[in-house]
């Protein structure tokens, strides 16, 4: 059972991805509201084995709960966009940089290169250099707990991933977007979703 976070500035079209691309591999989705109550969100992180943080404009306290419940119940956990760079803001003091590259504005398709080092996300795939979308107008220039996997060309943080042997990714492309062309998109989700 997998908590998506709905955050209520995207489009219900945008949130719909998110969902879909867990369902597709087998996961079932219990919808965390970015206004939930703190007795409903109780109710339903207890009934979760995974979370996953979508994107969105802005970091909010949703953020910062769900990576402390994650980490503190040993859950897996995917950050997708601003989703990844919550989990770099976690703990730590860093701020979000505002990019003025062409390359990370909002494109469909693969846009850039992403250079993996050793970890998860590079078994995941079985290779090192990747070709990603971009859908961001921020980044990040550090992660405190996650440590750092994948960068893009120009430099820019692209994938992150705990050290505590649970599935704890974050990404700063969209795999949801990419299912039906990419089997790397396709691979990430689904070791998410099945992952234990």
């Amino acid at each position: 059972m997998i908590g998506v976070l709905i955050r209520r500035e995207n489009s219900d079209v945008a949130n719909e991805y998110y969902v879909k691309g867990i369902e597709k591999f087998g996961g079932t989705v219990i919808l965390i509201n970015d206004n939930d109550s703190r007795k409903e969100l109780e109710d339903k992180l207890s009934r979760v084995d995974g979370i996953l943080l979508t994107g969105g404009d802005d970091v909010g306290p949703i953020d910062f709960y769900l990576i402390s419940y994650a980490l503190e119940n040993k859950l897996k956990l995917l950050g997708i966009c601003q989703g990844m760079q919550s989990m770099c803001l976690y703990g730590s003091s860093l701020g979000l940089i505002p990019i003025g590259n062409d390359s990370h504005k909002r494109n469909e398709g693969y846009v850039h290169g992403v250079t993996l080092s050793d970890g998860a996300l590079k078994e995941i795939f079985g290779n090192s250099r990747i070709m990603v979308n971009s859908h961001h107008l921020q980044t990040i220039s550090n992660s405190h707990l996650f440590r750092v996997v994948g960068y893009s060309d120009d430099g820019l943080i692209e994938a992150i991933e705990g050290n505590n042997g649970v599935f704890q990714i974050g990404v700063q492309w969209h795999p949801e977007r990419m299912l039906e062309y990419d089997s790397w998109s396709r691979d990430l989700l689904e070791t998410f979703v099945k992952s234990e």
